[in-house]
């Protein structure tokens, strides 16, 4: 499927749907390190080539984002997480860093056949999660989720995220259905110590001489796994 990714962040999730075997058409990302992370990974053959907006406000107030109608077969958000998380304030509607409007705004006009979402567990008790449910209905979606973790796929950590699948009215529902065991689910789930670091690595500079880590543990913390990113869409569809 031809994928429009929005808050696409350094790709992580581009390259689990990519084990799908979609394509993307379109990256959406306002962070100017995750920019350069999309052009890179361009420009190396990890990712397709296609344009890169900066900030899905603007990509939609400029028409870019109607320009995808009848393009994109789905849109994928990991739309930001800080308004619903139990490690924050949980404002919801009231956080200016909710970017949920402007996602469904985006959905709406590009109407793909799919909508991907991700975000932290926090978002089903917040109390946004039936606006964003609402809004998807209202939209002409039915939806499936899931919360999944990295555990549950054998990872050595846990980090769970909820995983929407949307997908037009009226769909006959034929889809593939793997057995959960196909993905090794609950299993190995034991920390692997051949896989941690042993030291920290040191840090990345620029070629100004100033360090980037932290924008690359940023850009790693908000991040999809993309094994995880593909089991999840496998296991709702």
């Amino acid at each position: 499927m031809r994928e429009l990714s929005l808050f696409t962040g350094a790709g992580g999730g581009l390259l689990g749907t990519m084990l799908l075997g979609w394509h993307p058409v379109g990256y959406v990302e306002w962070d100017k390190y995750c920019q350069q992370v999309i052009a890179a990974r361009i420009a190396d053959g990890y990712l397709p080539a296609a344009p890169i907006f900066v900030d899905v406000r603007e990509f939609i107030q400029s028409g870019a984002a109607a320009e995808y109608r009848g393009v994109a077969d789905v849109v994928t958000a990991g739309f930001p997480c800080q308004p619903f998380s139990v490690a924050g304030k949980r404002a919801g509607a009231d956080d200016e860093r909710n970017m949920w409007p402007a996602t469904i705004k985006c959905i709406r006009l590009v109407r793909p056949q799919y909508v991907y979402l991700e975000n932290v567990p926090g978002l089903l008790t917040s109390g946004y999660f039936g606006t964003v449910l609402g809004d998807l209905a209202e939209s002409g979606y039915d939806m499936r989720w899931r919360i999944l973790s990295a555990a549950e796929l054998g990872a050595p950590h846990k980090r769970d995220r909820l995983w929407i699948v949307a997908y037009t009215k009226g769909m006959d529902g034929t889809w593939c259905h793997p057995e959960e065991d196909q993905f090794q689910m609950g299993k190995s789930a034991k920390p692997r110590g051949s896989l941690w670091w042993k030291a920290r690595c040191t840090p990345c500079r620029m070629d100004d001489g100033l360090a980037y880590g932290v924008d690359r543990l940023k850009a790693l913390g908000n991040g999809q796994i993309p094994a995880v990113a593909a089991a999840a869409w496998r296991l709702l569809t």
